[in-house]
């Protein structure tokens, strides 16, 4: 992160200040975790002080200056799917929280792996890489990011007992298990009520019933988060590709995502 120098510019001032105000959000809700024994919100709240930190990392080990608007936007979604979606419930409160977030990913990673491939094609010589070949490059990078990500809320939902990939009702499912011979697929439409039995770790039979649909448990949610992530990567690596194409004089926007080498 961006510390106060002499020299500090507004924007990484204001950077500071409201990365510093999200860190004491998060160290504040980690000990009030940690006093309630709730331990998968801890370990969210421990990694998203990880990934707080991957800026200032970036920059130092890297030596690289990061742009003030890139570095807000991403603490901020950290922040937001992170504290405000997963732990205050901003996904069910606000229907589209979660599918504006993964299109704002899509969006971000682009922009990530843009500035990524274009460092490198400013800085050799003996290839110069296409516009286009760095389009599809920044794509590819911003879509291997949105199925990491599923893989991690897989693996809390799996593990850590959480429900990062939310759960659907949804009136109609095709199945070929429920056919009488192999692979004939048999379809249910206007599901009018699902019943789930399940038993406690003590022994008690427990019924839920669901009316008006069957209850998918994240397919729906999981291709949903990658069509948009789809859908940001695609607009990013657009204006990328005709950011490139045009030396560098059109949709100047783009350089707010291209870090820049320290100069010593």
């Amino acid at each position: 992160m961006k510390f106060f120098t002499a020299h500090a510019t507004t924007a990484s001032k204001i950077v500071t200040l409201i990365y510093i105000f999200y860190r004491l959000i998060v160290i504040f809700m980690l000990g009030n975790s940690i006093y309630m024994q709730e331990w998968s919100h801890v370990a969210l709240l421990v990694l998203t002080l990880i990934l707080f930190m991957l800026p200032y990392l970036i920059e130092t080990y890297l030596h690289i200056n990061i742009p003030s608007l890139l570095e807000l936007i991403v603490i901020s979604f950290i922040f937001s799917s992170t504290v405000l979606g997963e732990l205050n419930d901003f996904y069910g409160h606000i229907p589209v929280w979660d599918t504006a977030l993964h299109a704002l990913n899509g969006f971000l990673a682009a922009g990530v792996g843009f500035s990524l491939i274009y460092l490198l094609n400013e800085n050799i010589t003996i290839l110069k890489l296409t516009p286009l070949f760095i389009a599809v490059t920044t794509f590819c990078f911003s879509m291997t990011v949105g199925v990491a990500w599923e893989f991690v809320e897989f693996s809390a939902d799996r593990w850590l007992n959480m429900d990062m990939q939310k759960d659907r009702i949804v009136r109609q499912i095709n199945s070929v298990d429920l056919g009488q011979r192999n692979n004939k697929v048999v379809q249910l439409k206007d599901i009018q009520r699902t019943t789930i039995e399940s038993e406690t770790a003590d022994g008690k039979k427990v019924t839920t019933v669901i009316h008006n649909g069957y209850l998918d448990v994240g397919v729906i949610d999981t291709m949903k988060d990658l069509f948009v992530n789809f859908i940001g990567a695609l607009f990013f690596s657009i204006f990328g590709y005709l950011y490139s194409d045009h030396e560098h004089k059109r949709f100047l926007f783009v350089r707010n995502f291209i870090p820049t080498r320290r100069k010593f």
